[in-house]
């Protein structure tokens, strides 16, 4: 016998779940139209199939945030009715709820800086961060309308909980109902487990973010199928690698070639100076846009270096957060589906650059113009050899403060210039700017200095490039300026404008620029790939380091063609004019688009291409995938363990 108050309870718990699924739909379009840029080549057809592909994903986050909801509304028991009872449901489903819209709401405005969905390293990078309530001020400044926009969710929030609130007062629980009351709950308990694994089938695991590559055309659509509740909360439970045995530790080195030695006599002790551009994309640059008719770019100092200097039409970052960029650029460690600095694996020994130019009595050192410890930069830099670091603190100017992230950057610059000035010879250094940057603002008495463009970073762009002239300016005439090799690239990009920099490798598209004042001959354009985890080999390479030491990245000096590895929700590795995109759970090359023809990667020419030519790539993208993990798992990125 079933009784008629539990199933109606049942029915409204039901509505509830219902309509938080619509909103999270609504969530999506708006997501959708707010970043339709980078999504601008899917039409009716295909938002309909990611509909049908994210709606596992919805109740798999919406059974999460409502856990405790569905638990207290399914029990059998007389408390259902109580009116302490139904206010804590009533308030669980409104608040709990608010906080899953909340977090979806920020993915829409936060999406073109960080190009995927929020994870759970967001809250890990910034947990730390001194000026974090500035941040968020700044934020709230220029995207105010997000605030009524929750006011409205609370209120259609508040109508659902009424709708459905609980009539009866009383209930009245027999033997044989209780029973069947009982069995029903524990058969909705169970439907709310599959709920979470995202199938009903009990042998398959869990759905994680990668699943969702099963309904895309292209790794960017990923991001909107899942959603932000679903990806903070898997990316939480993602707490190790997993060992892979794809192959013989002897055949592995076939493929991923990870120990160096140069066959040099001595090393070269030239100074080296790494600068890491806080945001700037090869898109703000005319060098690297000489097809767009009239563009001449935003960095026209910049421009002028790299006539003198070493690049490539072709340089991929290797993450899409400055933390990813300091170990990317340093050790030759790259992001995965982990952020190496905020994982288990950061307190593992590392040889970084840092570590390997002490022992060749080198001075190391780091700047940054953010107070000290932020987003642990510091205690990175430090796990990666570098002795020396200064900060805002040690600047001890707190005028020169931008009021959201640091110290200015031409006054951080002017700074960094006079420390290099009194260093002992040979050092190595590494700059990382601040200024170029949401909330996008400028020194006051830089304004109408500079070009406006489509967006304010082009102001900021403009600002940061001439910060960078002004030191080179200061240091020029300096003894030791001709015994330096200098490294300039950025840390990641940012908000973009044109589609070829939207697409699954325009959001990795940074400059790696090698310049040495006193090499006529470091002059080269070329087209080969090469990503930022090459530049620790490549520095290497050119002071003719002869040691061995380990680096999954590659010398680009020399004559092998060059390949970038980027996780961007699942591995995608661009090689031959390629973009190979790998599915880690089938273990298999599912996708390969012709960048170089198909801008926006919408034609999968997978059947196009050899089956032997699609083995190799399967073979280096798993070797690289089996080094990195198992290496990672047993500490052994350093020649001294």
């Amino acid at each position: 016998m079933l009784n008629k108050q539990y199933i109606e309870n049942l029915y409204k718990l039901s509505i509830k779940i219902a309509a938080i699924l619509i909103l999270y739909q609504l969530c999506r379009l708006l997501f959708f139209f707010y970043n339709l840029e980078y999504f601008s080549n899917i039409n009716l057809i295909d938002y309909l199939r990611i509909i049908k592909g994210s709606i596992r994903f919805d109740i798999s986050a919406i059974f999460y945030v409502n856990s405790l909801v569905i638990l207290f509304s399914l029990l059998p028991s007389n408390l259902i009715f109580k009116r302490w009872y139904k206010n804590v449901i009533y308030y669980l489903f409104i608040y709990c709820n608010l906080l899953g819209i909340v977090v979806n709401i920020i993915d829409v405005f936060y999406y073109p800086f960080s190009k995927s969905r929020l994870t759970i390293s967001f809250l890990n990078e910034f947990s730390n961060e001194k000026n974090i309530f500035r941040i968020l001020l700044e934020f709230c400044k220029d995207y105010w309308f997000t605030i009524p926009l929750l006011v409205i969710v609370f209120y259609i929030l508040k109508i659902i909980a009424n709708k459905t609130k609980i009539d009866s007062k009383t209930i009245h629980f027999t033997k044989k109902n209780i029973f069947s009351s009982s069995i029903i709950c524990l058969l909705c308990l169970t439907t709310v487990v599959f709920g979470f694994r995202g199938s009903f089938i009990f042998n398959n695991r869990p759905i994680t973010i990668s699943n969702a590559g099963k309904y895309t055309n292209n790794p960017n659509e990923i991001s909107l199928i899942v959603n932000t509740p679903f990806s903070l909360i898997r990316t939480y439970t993602l707490q190790d690698l997993k060992r892979k045995n794809y192959f013989k530790e002897s055949d592995l080195l076939k493929y991923t070639d990870i120990v160096k030695l140069y066959k040099r006599k001595k090393i070269v002790k030239k100074n080296v100076v790494i600068i890491i551009l806080e945001s700037m994309s090869t898109e703000y640059y005319g060098f690297y846009n000489k097809d767009q008719k009239d563009y001449s770019g935003y960095t026209p100092f910049l421009d002028s270096l790299i006539n003198h200097s070493y690049t490539s039409h072709n340089s991929f970052g290797n993450g899409t957060k400055s933390i990813d960029a300091i170990p990317s650029i340093l050790a030759s460690i790259p992001a995965t589906e982990f952020h190496f600095s905020l994982s288990k694996y950061c307190t593992n020994k590392i040889d970084g650059i840092g570590s390997i130019l002490n022992k060749e009595g080198y001075q190391t050192s780091f700047f940054h113009g953010a107070p000290n410890g932020s987003m642990g930069l510091e205690s990175m830099n430090k796990l990666l050899g570098i002795k020396n670091y200064y900060g805002m603190d040690n600047y001890n100017n707190k005028s020169d403060f931008d009021g959201a992230w640091g110290i200015w950057d031409d006054k951080f610059f002017n700074y960094f210039a006079d420390e290099l000035n009194n260093m002992k010879e040979p050092f190595f250094s590494s700059i990382f700017s601040c200024s170029s940057h949401h909330p996008y603002k400028i020194p006051k008495e830089f304004n109408n200095k500079f070009k406006k463009g489509k967006h304010p970073m082009h102001e900021c762009v403009q600002y940061t490039d001439h910060s960078l002239k002004l030191f080179f300016n200061k240091i020029k005439h300096e003894s030791w300026f001709k015994n330096t090799l200098f490294v300039i690239t950025a840390d990641h990009t940012n908000i973009s404008f044109e589609k070829e920099y939207r697409s699954p490798i325009g959001i990795f598209r940074v400059p790696i620029i090698f310049y040495d004042p006193s090499n006529i001959n470091l002059n080269e354009k070329s087209e080969k790939i090469i990503q930022q985890i090459d530049i620790m080999p490549s520095i290497l390479s050119y002071l003719d380091y002869n040691k061995p030491f380990l680096s999954l990245g590659n010398n680009i000096f020399n004559n092998k063609n060059g390949f970038a590895i980027n996780y961007n929700n699942g591995f995608q590795m661009i090689i031959d004019e390629k973009v190979v995109i790998y599915n880690e759970l089938e273990e298999e090359i599912t996708k390969i688009f012709d960048f170089t023809k198909d801008l926006s990667l919408k034609q999968n020419i997978i059947n196009d291409i050899e089956n032997i030519k699609i083995e190799q790539y399967k073979n280096k993208i798993q070797s690289f995938i089996q080094t990195y993990n198992n290496r990672m798992i047993d500490n052994n990125f350093s020649l001294e363990n």
